[in-house]
């Protein structure tokens, strides 16, 4: 049953109805439900009460109070953007004829543009405002945008759309106000300022715009862009394109256009008086810096603004920062801005300086807001967020209000696309990274998980010096029906497990792999688990296989596996059903896929499907699950997930007694599976990870088990010490451990 969402939103949203969310996978429903649920700002634009300017108070100068952390409704925005739209509609700015007397019209009009590019700009019915600097990039600063060619793509097409690039003026967009009004906050405050962004919202033309702003409206200005390589300045980067607005203003308005400098790194606006031979004019500078690593460059740049391009990918940006500091501040007093703006998407050293700016801004004077685009964030701070859900292409309206429920929709179904049909496992988390939802998912991580990476890593090496060795031992075949309706192990040198991740050949029909066969003949029924990642459809296009892990209680180490997709989905569920005949064991699986249930169901052998475990109910997991038979395995929601995995890494850090050796191994150095070593040396929040999450599968299972598999051994001890106790053995419970269990998992013999 589709998952449905009652949440009632404004009107600027995509509106949940049926028909919309039955275009939707429900592995799409159920990420934007959570989404929705737990990150503040996504509840607070989708929020049907919404503020608007009117409804807020004002200071001072009639100007309302912008609260950058709850945005109110944008309307009527194109009010701050007529000199703009003159320009687009006629070619110039004025129809006025060109006279620098102070008391002409002329005089009067570029007077008022460059008041409202240095003070902002306010509109008297409301209260509504933009700064100086969101003023100027409106209206003076012609950007690359792109137009779609027809209509806009449905947000469930897996097709393109075609578009070109044009030069234009920007559009509002809500995120853009937000932006700007942070630095006019932060600029209040004698504070800097930082941005972790998405990919794709034009900050260098916004950072562009800053420099053009002061180099042609404030006298002797000095305003430096500065990155580690030289190609992040020039190479379509901010400085070039503070290059292209100086010349669109020198072309198109009457502020300066003469040049004392006029070179690639340096502009300084001016000129020589021919008498004297004496600097005139305006003199302000813009000024690109490649630091290379070396903080001493930025040392003595007392600059109106210091923006540092690309602080995802800089390093030694920590102490550059605090080096440029001592350059536009003195104690308290801050004379000049510095603003760092970086994109997820990388990894490493050179990325610790955007997540340090981010989440502990105030150790380096940046200026701190309440975090409202992390998910649960609570009370903590941070500096600011541009998410892809803002201001994404084909959601937003005239005004620059974001359909945040549209974009989002649209983003999680192109991830699933990802998720299941690319075999590289970091695949996701870069998209993620690179147009990220929440600051977390910028700040990417490959590795460092809570599995022990530098272990597995040392076991996979020891075990690939003779791989070829380390298997020989293993049993590759089919589990095959006998006559007697018994399951037979039938050994087939021709097959070959699947022992590779990420998968890279078209080979997934892989083969049962046995390191451990049954012990005994009479097994004992709470001795063997099998964990499943089950899956419904017969074909499929994607990495994403089936996957059966065997454990053994008993000995607490996995002895068998099979992962791979076979030609239908019944023929998996079969290989399931005999791994569970031939050790005597129950499943525990994922129950939101229903293929596996209704295949033994059919087959009477239901009882074989362990029910929902009772740990989960005690941690209270199971809430708000609402699809699947919930007496049976267990929900794939993320909170059950992540317990899993949790408990899988705690077994594998746990010691194993090795006979006849006086030192323990870790539980991970029992793992004969190569191929979930290599899913959980790779694994991350995003990719497809087969194997992992039938292991989680299997740690619930065996966290519910374990107690009474310990009460089993213990009823065997006192069993054989008391067996030869007339009285006890004319005495003994009747009703044994066994039964107990027998019933307590709904486990038939």
């Amino acid at each position: 049953m589709r998952m449905m969402i009652d949440n009632k939103f404004n009107k600027y949203q995509t509106q949940l109805n049926k028909e919309v969310l039955e275009k939707y996978s429900q592995e799409t429903v159920a990420e934007l439900r959570e989404y929705l649920s737990s990150v503040e700002l996504i509840k607070r634009l989708i929020d049907p009460y919404r503020k608007r300017a009117k409804d807020l108070k004002r200071d001072n100068f009639g100007r309302i109070v912008v609260d950058i952390t709850s945005p109110h409704i944008l309307e009527d925005m194109d009010y701050f953007r007529q000199a703009a739209i003159h320009y687009q509609n006629h070619g110039c700015y004025t129809f006025l004829r060109a006279n620098k007397s102070r008391g002409s019209e002329y005089r009067r009009f570029w007077d008022e543009e460059k008041r409202r590019c240095l003070e902002g700009y306010v509109r008297p019915s409301d209260g509504e405002w933009i700064s100086g600097y969101y003023y100027y990039y409106l209206n003076y600063s012609p950007i690359e945008l792109t137009k779609v060619s027809g209509e806009h793509m449905q947000a469930d097409s897996t097709d393109g759309v075609r578009a070109e690039r044009v030069i234009d003026f920007p559009k509002v967009w809500d995120g853009d106000y937000l932006w700007y009004h942070y630095i006019e906050q932060a600029e209040r405050r004698a504070l800097h300022v930082n941005l972790l962004k998405t990919r794709g919202r034009g900050f260098s033309f916004k950072g562009a715009s800053m420099g053009g702003r002061n180099y042609h409206l404030l006298k002797a200005s000095k305003s430096y862009v500065m990155a580690n390589e030289k190609e992040y300045l020039t190479k379509d980067g901010t400085l070039t394109k503070t290059w292209n607005n100086l010349d669109f203003i020198a072309n198109n308005t009457p502020w300066p256009r003469l040049r004392l400098i006029d070179q690639p790194m340096h502009k300084k606006s001016g000129y020589k008086d021919p008498e004297t031979n004496t600097e005139r004019g305006k003199k302000s500078e813009v000024i690109g810096i490649t630091t290379l690593n070396n903080p001493d460059r930025a040392r003595g740049k007392r600059g109106k603004i210091i923006i540092f391009e690309e602080s995802g990918t800089y390093p030694n940006l920590k102490q550059i920062w605090r080096v440029a500091l001592k350059s536009v501040m003195q104690g308290k007093v801050a004379f000049g801005l510095l603003l760092a703006q970086g994109t997820g998407g990388t990894e490493g050293a050179d990325f610790e300086a955007a997540e340090a700016f981010f989440y502990e801004p105030k150790g380096y004077k940046i200026y701190t807001v309440d975090n409202v685009w992390d998910a649960n964030a609570g009370k903590a701070q941070s500096s600011f967020f541009f998410p892809e859900y803002l201001n994404r292409e084909g959601y937003y309206d005239d005004d620059g209000n974001s359909d945040v429920i549209g974009a989002l929709l649209e983003l999680l179904e192109g991830w699933m696309v990802i998720k299941y049909n690319n075999s590289d496992p970091m695949a996701l988390t870069r998209e993620k990274a690179e147009q990220p939802i929440t600051p977390q998912q910028a700040v990417m991580r490959t590795e460092g998980t809570f599995f022990p990476i530098e272990e597995l890593k040392n076991h996979l090496s020891e075990i690939e010096v003779d791989r070829q060795r380390f298997t020989s031992s293993h049993y590759v075949g089919h589990l095959v029906w006998t006559s007697s309706g018994k399951v037979a192990w039938q050994p087939d040198s021709g097959l070959a497990p699947i022992r590779d991740y990420p998968l890279e050949s078209a080979y997934k029909e892989g083969a049962i792999e046995i390191f451990s066969m049954p012990k005994g003949h009479d097994i004992p029924y709470y001795r063997y688990i099998i964990g499943v990642d089950p899956y419904d459809d017969d074909h499929s296009t994607t990495s994403s296989l089936g996957s059966a892990f065997v454990f053994d209680l008993i000995e607490d180490v996995i002895v068998a596996e099979y992962t791979g997709r076979p030609s239908t989905a019944e023929a998996f569920y079969d290989i399931c059903l005999k791994l569970c005949e031939f050790y005597n064991a129950s499943i525990m699986y994922e129950q939101d896929k229903k293929g596996l249930y209704s295949y033994l169901y059919n087959k009477n052998k239901i009882y074989r499907l362990a029910n929902n475990p009772q740990v989960l109910r005690n941690l209270d997991l199971t809430k708000g699950v609402n699809y699947g038979n919930k007496s049976k395995g267990v929900s794939s929601g993320k909170h059950v997930n992540a317990f899993g995995r949790r408990l899988l890494a705690d077994w594998m850090m746990s010691h194993h007694v090795v006979p006849d050796n006086d030192q323990p191994i870790l539980k991970l150095h029992t793992i004969r599976s190569i191929a979930l070593l290599k899913e959980a040396i790779k694994w991350n929040i995003d990719g497809n990870f087969d194997r992992i999450s039938s292991m989680g599968i299997l740690m619930i299972y065996r966290e519910e088990m374990k107690q009474y598999v310990l009460m089993v051994k213990d009823e065997r001890q006192i069993s054989n010490s008391l067996s030869k106790d007339r009285f006890f053995a004319a005495n003994l419970n009747k009703r044994t451990t066994r039964e107990k269990l027998l019933e307590k998992f709904g486990i038939k013999e």
